[in-house]
């Protein structure tokens, strides 16, 4: 299908435009989850840790549903690509929207759906580890990652429930002349701007060989800093917009939830309907696991402090991501791994 994607200059221009209809196609699918989550009364920080993750984590789940169906190169494409847009939500996400936050400089979250994001995602993490451990995922392997992820959905939902019980509705103001969209309509663009997804996916994905062809690094390296970054633009634009407009906790939510999303959902499903075992080498992926569990608890101690977020904690979150970098590097240079 991409097959006049033949050298780098192509490769990069590729890249460039399909990642600008991801962001485009994502952020209408936000749009539409968002009205779908209003109708059904969702509160924002339960609605951003579902709703909005799924709408900005779908590039993700496209690249793993492409890399174990069409590509069959799940362990080389999917799990890099998953790890490395993990850590740039985790890391890089939280960092854009303090900066981006137009409030006072001492930010404050709610602790309570930090610590239930945290939980959720170092299990989900503990999980992926393990089995990466015994050196393959299998649709066990997958059906547990789901259920870890219908327990945070139930957790949500009785969350929705207490929400409800207190006489609460949407927390934000609602000025969308979208908000009387049917549900015919919402799910007509839900098919239109996934398909637009999956297709651009499919092509940075292709774009991507041939820059890792090009400079003879391995597709993992491309993976997990080229195709990565271009999926985690969709989640980086719809936090920065939520922390502009006052919805810190929100945006947040947000880039921790689509981790949840990514781990469980984003992996679970293709190893659940690969048909095969998927053979993966531990001590290669140890190193991403390791700094995926680190950026958590990086993130979340700043998030956590009693004096509130500071925009000077930006450094911090900067300065772990370029470890991050430094790591790869190492390893595209053989010095690791």
């Amino acid at each position: 299908m991409f097959n006049f994607i033949n050298n780098i200059y192509i490769a990069i221009v590729v890249i460039i435009i399909m990642s600008w209809i991801v962001s485009v196609a994502s952020d209408k699918l936000g749009d539409v989850l968002h009205v779908l989550g209003i109708k059904l009364n969702i509160p924002t920080t339960v609605r951003g840790a579902t709703f909005d993750a799924i709408a900005s984590s779908f590039p993700e789940f496209a690249t793993a549903m492409i890399a174990v169906l069409i590509y069959k190169e799940f362990t080389d494409v999917g799990v890099p690509t998953i790890a490395g847009s993990g850590i740039f939500n985790v890391l890089l996400i939280p960092m854009f929207s303090i900066i981006a936050f137009k409030g006072a400089l001492a930010l404050k979250v709610d602790k309570k759906n930090i610590y239930r994001d945290m939980f959720f995602y170092i299990l989900a993490l503990t999980v992926l580890g393990s089995f990466m451990f015994l050196g393959q995922f299998t649709y066990i392997t997958g059906l547990v990652l789901l259920l870890v992820y219908v327990g945070y959905i139930v957790f949500l939902h009785r969350q929705t429930l207490e929400h409800r019980a207190n006489g609460n509705s949407v927390e934000e103001e609602e000025d969308d002349d979208d908000d009387d969209m049917s549900y015919f309509a919402i799910l007509g663009w839900i098919i239109v701007t996934m398909a637009f997804v999956w297709i651009s996916v499919d092509a940075i994905i292709a774009s991507a060989g041939v820059v890792a062809l090009t400079f003879g690094i391995p597709k993992f390296i491309t993976s997990v800093i080229i195709i990565a970054a271009a999926t985690s633009i969709p989640d980086t634009l719809l936090s920065v917009k939520s922390a502009k407009k006052g919805d810190a906790d929100g945006a947040i939510s947000n880039a921790v939830g689509s981790n949840i999303f990514d781990i469980c959902i984003c992996l679970g499903f293709p190893m659940l309907i690969a048909g095969r075992a998927i053979p993966v080498e531990f001590a290669r992926n140890i190193g991403m696991l390791i700094f995926l569990v680190v950026s958590m608890l990086v993130t979340g101690g700043i998030l956590l402090k009693k004096s509130g977020v500071k925009k000077h904690d930006v450094y911090i979150m900067g300065t772990s991501y370029f470890a991050f970098l430094v790591y790869i590097v190492g390893i595209a240079l053989g010095k690791w791994g």
